[in-house]
């Protein structure tokens, strides 16, 4: 799965870091504006994620390619 890395932070400071695929983070980023405490189903490389909507505190996209890995150099 080629996919976004975000940084889901929920109420009590514990952050969860995921791949996901883009537009899952963009209907998840998307779902925050409800308001409502929905759970959620996220499937990531990491496995199957459930979260309660209503318990985050944030959502970060993390910039860059999140499949290379290594060092960058001449």
């Amino acid at each position: 799965m080629a996919g976004r890395r975000v940084e889901i932070g929920f109420e009590g400071g514990t952050i969860l870091r995921l791949t996901i695929a883009e537009d899952a983070a963009q209907d998840l980023v998307g779902s925050l504006a409800n308001g409502r405490g929905d759970w959620r189903s996220v499937e990531a490389e990491e496995g199957t994620h459930w979260l309660n909507v209503g318990e985050l505190v944030y959502i970060r996209l993390v910039p860059g390619e999140p499949s290379r890995v290594g060092f960058g150099g001449t």
